[in-house]
């Protein structure tokens, strides 16, 4: 995992592959999702398809353009442009929380699989900038909402789970930690900042503060483990 996240082919600044968006086939899907009824996730996936694409959530009647419904049609679902931020700001976190999953699901080792969840909340914080920053925004409206902590507590979750399943005894306060590098890391990605370090590869550095975070959690693991084998 880590040196398929250190060689990466198709990488941005920090080694990060960019995923390409097919709009025309995404605009088509939503519009079949909506006429197989379904109208308010044909109306979240076109706001997270514009968001992700332009930087910023699409105007009602963009959004119900690339619905092919009235412009009036939106809001049968969400009363306002704010409810759709919330519910967008929402399904971003249940996306972070299935990539997780997603990259999680078929590791047997823990700490391999602690090493694959960080490595996807990077990897999604760097293809979705756009998503991230709305997510962690400094909105406070939209991140005191129960959707969206709900949702944010969720995605938080696989974290807390994949350091616990390790061993580790205080899990919640060595799970912070490990957010706090991982997401610095993205923040750093975002701002296009690089290593301060002459002749490190920029490439290298995700791979890097992953192990790094890894290696933490086994130093903090140790103990239990020996505790364990001695009162055997």
């Amino acid at each position: 995992m880590l040196e398929q996240l250190a060689n990466d082919d198709s990488v941005n600044m920090l080694g990060i592959g960019v995923d390409s968006v097919n709009t025309a086939g995404q605009h088509v899907a939503m519009a079949n999702a909506y006429h197989h009824g379904d109208l308010r996730e044909a109306l979240l996936d076109a706001a997270l398809s514009a968001l992700d694409e332009h930087g910023e959530l699409p105007s009602w009647r963009a959004l119900a353009r690339t619905c092919a419904v009235s412009q009036t049609a939106p809001y049968r679902h969400f009363a306002n442009f704010d409810d759709l931020q919330v519910a967008v700001a929402a399904a971003c976190f249940r996306r972070l929380t299935a990539a997780v999953r997603t990259a999680t699901a078929k590791v047997d080792d823990p700490f391999e699989r602690l090493a694959a969840g960080l490595t996807a909340y990077f990897r999604f914080a760097c293809r979705h900038p756009s998503w991230y920053e709305l997510m962690f925004g400094r909105k406070r409206a939209l991140l005191e909402n129960a959707e969206v902590q709900a949702a944010s507590a969720e995605a938080y979750g696989t974290l807390l789970n994949g350091v616990a399943a390790c061993g580790v005894v205080d899990s919640a306060a060595q799970a912070f930690s490990l957010w706090c590098a991982v997401h610095g890391l993205a923040d750093i990605a975002a701002s296009g900042l690089r290593s301060p370090v002459p002749g490190t590869r920029p490439a290298d550095l995700p791979a890097a503060v992953v192990e790094m975070c890894v290696a933490h959690i086994r130093a903090h693991a140790a103990p239990r483990r020996a505790a364990k084998k001695k009162g055997a």
